[in-house]
């Protein structure tokens, strides 16, 4: 669907359950993510799920998967879900395999996502919404040229502190 210098972003496939569930059933990955670690059960459904999931307005959410264009390895998922308020803004959310790290994935990935989602989708502005303590993530969003906007208590009941970062155009009143 989305091709860069190093990654294919495509649709999931069943095929991918065991290269998603070894990222998603990580203690250390699922620490950040409310959802916390998958299941092998849960890897399954949530990729059947979002194979077919439709794009279409309000509500709805995309999963790409990045895979290496050399190797087709599986490095992690880039998701954007289509917010109902404010109009024209979509929550771009990632995660990434560590044992992937350090080769720019997850970079050129949000990147690339986030600017099919303003150039091709129109959307006027995309946000971001991590755990204050994931540093890493918070370096993320700076490295893809995302602002932060604010800092609250989380509302999932992690009570944790989040931050909310954007790029593109204001969101309208």
């Amino acid at each position: 669907m989305i091709d860069t210098p190093q990654l294919r972003l495509r649709r999931c496939r069943p095929a991918d359950a065991d290269a998603v569930f070894a990222y998603r059933s990580r203690a250390d990955v699922a620490a950040h993510l409310s959802a916390g670690a998958w299941t092998r059960e849960h890897t399954v459904r949530e990729l059947a799920a979002y194979e077919s999931a439709p794009f279409d307005g309000p509500g709805d959410e995309l999963v790409l998967l990045a895979e290496t264009r050399d190797d087709a390895s599986v490095v992690g998922e880039v998701g954007l879900v289509w917010l109902a308020e404010p109009d024209g803004v979509a929550e771009i959310g990632y995660v990434f395999n560590p044992e992937f790290g350090g080769r720019g994935f997850a970079t050129e990935a949000v990147s690339a996502v986030i600017r099919w989602a303003l150039d091709e989708r129109d959307f006027s502005r995309v946000t971001a919404v991590t755990d204050a303590a994931n540093t890493a993530s918070r370096a993320l969003c700076d490295r893809v040229g995302m602002s932060l906007v604010t800092t609250s208590r989380s509302t999932d009941g992690r009570g944790v502190v989040e931050c909310t970062y954007a790029i593109g155009g204001l969101a309208p009143a």
